[in-house]
């Protein structure tokens, strides 16, 4: 039997993307252990395919609708990923050969759709190469919300929305640096290794590592290979976790020997750190909601030799009567989000989300702050942190919280970051967008509890 070409993967992938509630680096990390046939080319080529077909899916789907002479919204999902799948490498990437995109764009379609869907998907990539240079797109001058959702391809409500709060110009940057490919951040396990040592190592080994500007734990690295591929992971020696979101975790300012909640867990990357921080001595316990985002917090931990964190499958949103009468000194509520902060890495966000999902995600939020804020300590600190760019989401939840409960208040950050992170501070709350230095959008608030 034919072994599967990282095309064909990447339709799977794609049409996965759309039935599931899967996120794209889950599914593009089983194919790579399903097919273990593919090299690492092929996977750094299946990695670009699925990224940036999702990345550019308003973009393309623009083109389809200039091309088919069937209706877009008739269009069959199986056919519309096959011809987005071929558009995006006719369209954006030089070094392919156009004849090989359309022929397995065409041989794809002949196994699923036969002969009519192959005439269809061959006819309408052959029109989009000739006819490349008649494309339009909507013109900014009659329409810049229109014409920056179809250009940078970002969701129409999600554009019209930043052109009413920053301007068109602010909006089309931040659509822009979306649409950037993702430094990769490491995190040093400065259980294990100091940074320099680490860097030293990944120099060794060919890579060309940088130290992060703002964290003082973090290691960028430059043409980084597919992380299956990264060595000394395995062995524990860090972490991948961008450089905001490392912030989180001095934020919250762990000591040795504390006790600390972290209601939101999962994946256990600041679970992790904060067992760092606090030199692996003192107790954390981790809640999530399922085992399955459980074992992912036990899975870091082991790797990385943490022995302090005790994992409980809770609901942060509701009373946690496992605790009884127990209160912690840090309480870490790292909430669902939107994830609009995070586009550069996780683009399928784009098309996932709604802006309905904004109210829905805010009442929940301010459910687990405020029933998270009975388990903090008197003098302790509560953590508020998310990884979207909304305010309904950010202050406008903070703010709400402090109205009904006045034994809480803002507390200052300058105390627990360096100097340099003052740039990230207004008002109170720690916030990295709009896009700043390479770095995702996040927003944090430290809440002290007075009494």
């Amino acid at each position: 039997m034919r072994k599967k070409t990282p095309r064909a993967i990447c339709l799977d992938i794609l049409n996965r993307v759309e039935e599931t509630d899967l996120h794209l680096d889950r599914l593009l990390t089983d194919s790579f252990k399903r097919y273990r046939h593919l090299t690492s080319l092929d996977r750094s080529f299946l990695t670009e395919l699925a990224y940036g077909i999702i990345r550019w899916r308003g973009k393309l789907d623009w083109v389809i609708r200039q091309f088919s002479k069937i209706p877009f919204e008739k269009i069959e999902l199986e056919t519309n990923n096959i011809l987005r799948l071929g558009l995006y490498q006719t369209l954006f990437l030089s070094r392919t050969p156009a004849s090989a995109a359309v022929n397995e764009s065409v041989e794809l379609a002949k196994q699923i759709r036969g002969r009519g869907g192959a005439g269809f998907v061959n006819a309408l990539l052959r029109s989009s190469i000739r006819q490349r240079e008649e494309i339009r797109y909507p013109d900014i001058a009659e329409d810049p919300a229109l014409h920056i959702s179809v250009a940078q391809s970002h969701p129409l409500w999600l554009v019209r929305r930043w052109v009413n709060e920053v301007g068109v110009e602010e909006t089309l940057r931040i659509c822009t640096f979306n649409n950037q490919i993702s430094s990769l951040t490491l995190r040093v396990n400065t259980l294990r290794v100091d940074r320099g040592d680490l860097m030293e190592k990944l120099r060794e080994e060919g890579l060309k590592p940088h130290p992060t500007i703002y964290s003082e734990e973090g290691v960028l690295l430059q043409d980084p290979p597919p992380t299956s591929e990264l060595p000394f992971l395995k062995e524990g020696l860090y972490v991948i976790q961008d450089e905001a979101s490392q912030l989180v975790s001095s934020i919250l300012d762990p000591r040795p020997g504390e006790r600390i909640l972290d209601a939101c867990a999962a994946p256990g990357g600041k679970t992790a750190h904060t067992a760092q921080k606090m030199e692996n001595r003192g107790e954390i316990y981790a809640l999530d909601l399922s085992n399955e985002k459980l074992h992912l917090i036990e899975e870091i931990c082991q790797r990385l030799g943490i022995k302090i964190v005790k994992v409980l499958r809770a609901d942060a949103a509701a009373s946690l009567p496992v605790f009884k009468s127990l209160v912690f000194d840090r309480v870490l509520a790292d909430v669902p989000c939107s994830g609009f902060g995070t586009l550069r890495k996780n683009p399928d966000l784009k098309w996932r989300r709604r802006e309905k999902d904004i109210k829905r995600l805010s009442e929940l939020q301010f459910s687990i702050l405020s029933n998270l804020s009975a388990y903090v300590e008197k003098r302790g600190v509560l953590i508020y942190s998310t990884c979207t760019v909304f305010h309904e989401e950010n202050e406008d939840v903070v703010k709400r919280f402090l109205e009904g409960h006045p034994g809480f208040q803002l507390d200052r950050m300058d105390k627990v970051l360096p100097e340099k992170c003052d740039r990230f501070i207004h008002n109170g709350y720690f916030k990295t967008f709009p896009p700043q230095n390479g770095m995702d959008g996040f927003f944090v608030a430290r809440l002290k509890k007075e009494s």
